[in-house]
């Protein structure tokens, strides 16, 4: 089945929201944008984390649409008026078939085996003519820009070492790569995406969620503790450049 790698770590799973939707969010809610949404929409969120594109959602198809939001830790999660929060398993739990309007993940398929399996279930969960969003990570490109060659090693170091641990735990670490294939394979139409690798900086959202990533799995990381404080001095100095992982999105239309 595979295990979430950073699900024991609650305390730091505020800065690691913040951190991604610093980074995602503008690009998220663009390309929802470009899909027509309006009022009266109704909108499924899987895996929403800290909420805020469940926010966004459920503000842009107000006062007649609704956004329904499943994660396994609904902790950070509000409902009101048009948000309804679901403790949800989105692997062994059902879903809702023909229901709705939009179907957005982020960062949820890359870590589950079943990924393929979750993906039609997302489908048929889809209204005819609903779309589809993915906004996963191809994990492989990211190298070291700017950095004396010592700490260069050493990032990468810790960029190879949770890879594996994130091999091991069953994410597929360039899955972002094949998205737009995958959404072809279960069958929806218009489907298109985009790639995108930035330069992140320390200090950086990109570089802040690196190194809570590191935080979270610092236990498993062969590092000594110096070497541990230097990679997190490393990625708040703006001295420090890295290319990113691939962003990749990808959507599809039932």
């Amino acid at each position: 089945m595979g295990t979430y790698l950073f699900g024991d770590t609650g305390e730091l799973l505020d800065p690691q929201f913040d951190a991604l939707s610093s980074l995602l969010d503008a690009g998220t809610f663009a390309r929802v944008e470009r899909l027509g949404i309006t009022d009266g929409w109704r909108c499924l969120e899987v895996g929403g984390g800290g909420g805020s594109v469940a926010t966004w959602l459920a503000d842009v198809v107000a006062p007649s649409g609704h956004v329904t939001v499943t994660d396994l830790d609904v902790s950070r999660l509000e409902e009101r008026d048009n948000i309804t929060v679901l403790e949800h398993d989105v692997v062994s739990n059902i879903l809702p078939g023909n229901a709705f309007d939009l179907v957005h993940a982020r960062l949820v398929l890359f870590h589950l085996p079943a990924r393929d399996t979750v993906l039609r279930k997302l489908r048929d969960s889809l209204r005819p003519g609903g779309w589809l969003v993915l906004d996963e990570f191809d994990c492989l490109p990211l190298d070291v820009l700017k950095a004396a060659p010592d700490d260069a090693k050493l990032i990468m170091r810790v960029k190879n070492a949770v890879l594996t641990l994130l091999d091991h735990a069953g994410a597929e670490l360039a899955w972002g790569a094949r998205i737009e294939r995958a959404l072809v394979d279960t069958g929806l139409h218009d489907v298109s995406g985009s790639r995108e690798v930035q330069e992140w900086e320390g200090g950086s959202p990109g570089c802040r969620l690196l190194a809570t990533t590191a935080r979270q799995v610092r236990a498993k990381l062969p590092l000594s503790d110096a070497e541990f404080d230097r990679y997190l001095e490393l990625m708040a100095s703006p001295e420090t450049i890295v290319s990113s992982y691939a962003i990749c999105s990808a959507q599809g239309r039932r």
